[in-house]
């Protein structure tokens, strides 16, 4: 008889663990679940700046180009080239 309470308490010390441990896999699931989500939107972000560094690189390549200087100098600062002729439209 002393063999067979040993049984039971060993069984059900063996289902609590088990239960224990069924619990703590599904609360590391959600965990995981939750910082893979994290991961998901900080690699959304870091696509979104690459981008953004990308069109500003572009746009600072554009602007330090000769056309464009050259454009900016004629247009914003009414600049012209040596020797070159202006004609003033007086119908303006």
């Amino acid at each position: 008889m002393n063999k067979r309470k040993k049984s039971k308490f060993g069984t059900i010390v063996f289902f609590a663990a088990l239960a224990y441990l069924i619990y703590l896999l599904v609360n590391q699931q959600g965990v995981l679940y939750a910082k893979q989500a994290q991961i998901d939107g900080i690699d959304s972000k870091i696509q979104a700046e690459e981008e953004n560094n990308a069109r500003l690189k572009k746009q600072s390549e554009e602007i330090n180009s000769n056309e464009s200087v050259e454009k900016i100098a004629r247009d914003m600062l009414g600049m012209v080239k040596h020797g070159e002729r202006v004609f003033v439209d007086n119908n303006k």
